[in-house]
């Protein structure tokens, strides 16, 4: 594979903190509805902290045209924006209809399913050889997130003949799932190292695997990556069947975040399973202190109305006061009429919820058993300090994010202001709640950033005279000895 030219990351001079910042982070999937620099911009100054490329559609070349107008908007608007790079995996797809016009499957009718490039009102064909030497008659298919529903009849050949139980359009490349069939796939697809390869050069800031089932897929894609020169790589890992949910501990550890697909979850387990599910996922990441995004169908009526329903309303505000640390739009944002009222709106949504998740959690920090050792009991100790002291903010001091990363997981009811020296390493942070970042250059040790931040804290409206600011900082001349400071500053 031919190395590109990577797309410079736009190095920001002054990345303003925010007054009242929402905590909980907002990933945008980018489409056909937001391909150009103009609406990004319009999505970033909704409240878009990650831009979610899906590599289950497009091409390089789309994608790299894609990274360019992300970093020309976060660049214009002068805010940091992550890119992940969703991986496809194992999952099947339908192929491509030879128009923009759906198919449409009618109930009751028959329809033939194999391998292929192409669909039709007679044959569907997908992205994958030897299916019916895994299904049997009266095995369910599902297509699209169960909206289509297809009974096996019987197979002949590579062709599976299904009678449609459940009809509705079918558009190209949506997904095919055998819920009572156990498909073989590779541990890692070809398709998928050669799309990872591509956002290694293209310099993207978080990968997502897709239906991890064990922490051995997450240690192979890290190996594949470091000898491609990605030495500290950020991989989020979506939990989509019930193999993941058995391994989910050991995914959790071997992973820096994970992405609770509830589309794919909602087909392979009973979907009214799924919300405990949820639930469960975001407790055991927070214990660990892993971020996780709650994903798909949060505001799915925003598609193509202006206002989502009151359950959306609700389900957007339970994942924020469960601990989601982000809440992820897809088709609202890549395919909607309305993508930047999509994230206007999640965004109010997000910030009513953190209201009521503050009160809660306000003198209630148990410090997790997360990654960042002894910093997290001492990131808990520093927000305990700050809420006794009726602190106005947090201002935190790190090298490569280990103190941000430890402050965010303790559950802050402050808000938490953070001074990076790299910009790489502050946008590898955009998915953790709760923090407000920046970068200044470093002229000598850690300390000497603590006067310039203050005066930024100023400078931007965010503090004034009297205001008290709790400092922490993890000390880098003595990174193995894990040394901490922390101290309280009241402003004249």
């Amino acid at each position: 594979m031919t190395k590109k030219t990577v797309p410079a990351s736009p190095q920001l001079e002054d990345i303003k903190f925010e007054k009242d910042p929402r905590a909980c982070r907002i990933v945008c999937t980018l489409g056909p509805a937001s391909s150009n620099s103009e609406i990004i911009e319009r999505l970033i100054a909704a409240g878009m902290n990650v831009a979610r490329l899906n590599f289950s559609h497009g091409t390089q070349e789309t994608h790299e045209r894609l990274i360019r107008e992300i970093r020309a908007a976060s660049e214009k608007t002068g805010r940091p924006v992550a890119i992940m790079q969703d991986l496809q995996g194992h999952k099947v797809r339908l192929g491509r209809a030879s128009s923009a016009t759906p198919i449409i499957l009618e109930q009751g009718a028959e329809i033939i399913l194999g391998p292929g490039e192409e669909i039709s009102t007679e044959r569907l064909g997908m992205d994958y050889v030897g299916a019916e030497r895994f299904v049997e008659p009266g095995h369910r298919i599902f297509l699209d997130d169960a909206k289509i529903e297809l009974e096996v009849i019987s197979c002949l050949d590579e062709e599976i003949l299904c009678k449609v139980h459940r009809g509705a359009p079918v558009y190209s490349r949506k997904g095919v799932i055998f819920p009572d069939s156990e498909l073989e796939f590779p541990v890692l697809d070809e398709n998928d190292l050669e799309d990872a390869r591509f956002g290694v050069n293209m310099g993207l800031d978080m990968v997502a695997m897709s239906f991890v089932r064990s922490a051995d897929e997450i240690t192979k894609m890290r190996k594949h990556l470091a000898g491609w020169g990605k030495k500290e790589a950020f991989i989020v890992a979506k939990v989509e069947d019930g193999t993941g949910i058995h391994n989910l501990e050991e995914i959790l550890k071997a992973a820096n975040a994970v992405l609770i697909a509830r589309g794919d979850l909602g087909v392979t387990l009973p979907r009214e399973k799924v919300p405990g599910i949820q639930k469960s996922i975001i407790s055991q990441a927070n214990a660990l202190g892993v971020p996780s995004i709650t994903a798909t169908q949060m505001l799915e009526s925003m598609i193509d109305h202006p206002q989502p329903t009151r359950a959306e309303v609700n389900d957007v505000y339970t994942a924020v006061l469960d601990g989601s640390h982000a809440i992820m739009l897809s088709a609202e944002t890549a395919m909607g009429d309305y993508p930047e009222e999509s994230v206007a709106e999640m965004d109010r949504i997000a910030r009513e919820a953190e209201l009521e998740l503050n009160r809660r959690n306000r003198g209630v920090h148990t410090p997790v058993t997360g990654k960042e050792g002894i910093n997290d009991l001492l990131a808990a100790s520093a927000v305990i300090f700050a809420e006794h002291m009726s602190a106005d903010c947090i201002l935190a001091f790190s090298l490569e994010g280990t103190t941000h990363r430890a402050l965010s997981t303790a559950s802050p009811t402050v808000p938490v202001y953070g001074v990076l020296v790299n910009h790489s390493n502050l946008r590898r942070l955009l998915l953790y709640r709760g923090l407000n970042l920046t970068t200044l250059p470093l002229e000598n040790k850690l300390e000497s950033l603590v006067p310039r931040a203050l005066k930024k804290l100023r400078d931007d409206g965010i503090v004034g005279s009297a205001d008290k600011v709790i400092i922490v900082s993890r000390q880098p001349e003595a990174e193995a000895d894990e040394s901490f400071l922390l101290k309280l500053s009241i402003l004249s």
